[in-house]
């Protein structure tokens, strides 16, 4: 199979609408605001995120942050949101460098540890050397993959959330 993370594009499509509608509004404390929506509020979503990738009309103290489509063989089957920098208000409120989403007819697929691996990429382009995730304590899936791919359990989060911090190389 052939993997691929891929920038959001205003024009993104049908299949990307449908494979947000199977990623919850906020699952494990990742927020898809494209679930529910109708297509044609997806498209001026679309348009918001391409927007907050360049810094271009965001509200006020707002991290830019890109948003990407993960594809296998060219089928999207997750997200990610990165954000272009570290903000200790951000961590305040336990919310990391990162978060991604995986379809649900797309989990338990080890797709995760992959996923794991092309942000990393992404992270080195934006000059990262390390990241600091938020990772729900009873969400077991992406526990391991931060596990498995080096993260470092550096503490707990309001007894709610691991904190994990990944060197980047």
């Amino acid at each position: 199979m052939e993997f691929e993370l891929r920038q959001l594009s205003v024009d993104n499509g049908l299949s990307e609408y449908n494979m947000l509608q199977e990623i919850g509004s906020n699952e494990n404390g990742f927020t898809n605001e494209a679930n529910g929506m109708t297509f044609d509020e997806y498209k001026r979503w679309l348009i918001q995120e391409n927007d907050c990738s360049q810094a271009k009309n965001m509200p006020q103290n707002w991290i830019p942050q890109t948003t990407y489509f993960f594809y296998a063989d060219n089928v999207p089957i997750g997200i990610v949101h990165l954000r272009h920098y570290s903000s200790d208000f951000l961590e305040k409120q336990g919310v990391g460098n990162f978060g991604y989403g995986i379809a649900k007819s797309h989990r338990g697929k080890g797709y995760g540890h992959i996923l794991f691996l092309h942000v990393l990429e992404k992270c080195k382009l934006h000059g990262y050397d390390k990241i600091k995730s938020f990772v729900h304590i009873d969400n077991d899936a992406s526990n391991k993959v931060f596990i498995a791919n080096g993260a470092k359990l550096i503490g707990t989060f309001d007894g709610a959330k691991n904190v994990y911090e990944t060197i980047i190389e």
